[in-house]
Parts: C-alpha cells; sequence; structure tokens
C-alpha cells in the first residue's frame, strides 16, 4: 500500500492524500555539457542531477470510500488548503511510503507547481498535481546543516521587505494631502506655507510633494528663522 504525505513548517500542518493515485510520474534528468575539440570531433561531460518532478492524478472525495486513506477533510477543502500553503510561498515536504509489493520512497522539500481540478458531478473534486524539487539554502555553522523550513520562511520574508524597499527608491511616496502620512517633521512647515498661499498645490488640490522636497522646505523655513525670523 502506498501512502502519500504532504506537510509544511516542519509538520505544522499535514495532509495525507486521502485516495492513492493509481500512477505517480517521477522524472529527473540529467545535465551534460558538449564542447567541440581542436580535431572537430565532440565530447560531452556528464553534469550533475537535475531535480525531480513528481507528478499524478487522482481525486480528494467527498463520499465516504472504503478505500479512502484519510477523512480529516472533504472535496475541495484539500485544494483549498494546497493553495493556501501556496500563498504562503512555503516550500512543501513530500513523503511518500509504501508497504507490500509497492517500492517506492521519497523524501523531498519541493514546491506546488501545478494545481488544477474541477468539481465532478458526483461531487468528487478531480485534481491533477505536479510538484518539484527545490534545493533549500544551506549555512554553516561549525558543520553544514540544512535550513528548516521556518528558517526558509524568515529568509523569503526577508527578502521581500528588501524587493519592497527597492521598489520605494524606484518610486518614491507623493505627499499630496496633510494628512497622517505627512511626516511629523514637516507638517509645521508645509501648513504655514500652505496658510499664507505659498503652497498651493496642483488644481485637484494635490501638493506633490516627495520626502527630499519636505525636507528642503524644512531646511530653508529654518534657516530664515535664524536670518529674519519668523
Amino acid at each position: 500500500m502506498v501512502d502519500i504525505y504532504l506537510s509544511i513548517n516542519n509538520s505544522e500542518e499535514v495532509m495525507h492524500i486521502p485516495v492513492t493515485p493509481p500512477v505517480v510520474s517521477i522524472t529527473s534528468e540529467q545535465g551534460t555539457e558538449t564542447f567541440e575539440t581542436a580535431g572537430y570531433s565532440f565530447v560531452r561531460i556528464i553534469g550533475s542531477r537535475e531535480l525531480q518532478s513528481i507528478s499524478w492524478e487522482s481525486f480528494f472525495p467527498v463520499h465516504d470510500y472504503p478505500f479512502r486513506r484519510d477523512r480529516t477533510m472533504q472535496g475541495q477543502e484539500y485544494a483549498d488548503r494546497l493553495n493556501n500553503w501556496r500563498d504562503r510561498r512555503l516550500p512543501v515536504r513530500l513523503v511518500i511510503t509504501a508497504s507490500g509489493y509497492a517500492v517506492i520512497s521519497v523524501n523531498m522539500a519541493c514546491s506546488i507547481t501545478l494545481l488544477n481540478g474541477e468539481v465532478g458531478t458526483d461531487g468528487d473534486y478531480n485534481y491533477s498535481i505536479q510538484l518539484d524539487e527545490i534545493d533549500l539554502l544551506n549555512y554553516t555553522l561549525n558543520n553544514e546543516e540544512e535550513l528548516t523550513v521556518a528558517q526558509y520562511e524568515e529568509i523569503m520574508q526577508k527578502l521581500t521587505t528588501l524587493e519592497n524597499n527597492f521598489q520605494q527608491l524606484n518610486s518614491p511616496m507623493i505627499y499630496n494631502y496633510m494628512d497622517e502620512n505627512m511626516p511629523e517633521f514637516g507638517v509645521k512647515t508645509i501648513q504655514k506655507l500652505m496658510d499664507n498661499g505659498y503652497l498651493n498645490g496642483t488644481g485637484e488640490n494635490e501638493l506633490g510633494l516627495t520626502f527630499d522636497m519636505i525636507r528642503l522646505l524644512v531646511i530653508i523655513d529654518n534657516w530664515l528663522k535664524d536670518v529674519v525670523g519668523g
């Protein structure tokens, strides 16, 4: 009997695939490089094994079939759980175990790169899935260890933050109104310029100020206070 388990974040959530598919496809290519020699012959060098892809087709049942391996959810609820994991951008641990006549053993970190499905007329959720093996980042601390999924998630969150910061540098924030977004250090200066009619904004009453413009106006305002008072 073959059992398939999917889990995330060091077994924080575990899914036992309820209906074992009749066929599980495993593909793994071998990288090669080909060079032309001075004698106009070709030499092919065998490279590293590429990461595996595993796929199957089955269904998530809503009926209590005798061959059902798991009853914690019903039908599309299984697919919704998988899509929730995908939205969290977490690596998924795939474990396939076998007993009896079947000979298969898989334990790998992967991503759900494809998940297609539809509800059948009987209410069951028919689906196809593809999982591609991923190479979790390694770190060295006295010896080389594999990152846990929680550590991987932390790194991804930091990368997302860096990406957002980079986008903000390329697209600086525009301060159009005197509201809670206006930097606190510039409130008095900007309000004074508006009250005296020196800063009116556009026809839409939008100020169109960047952070650097606000800082420059504050510097000038402070300088004028020191020189002429005000």
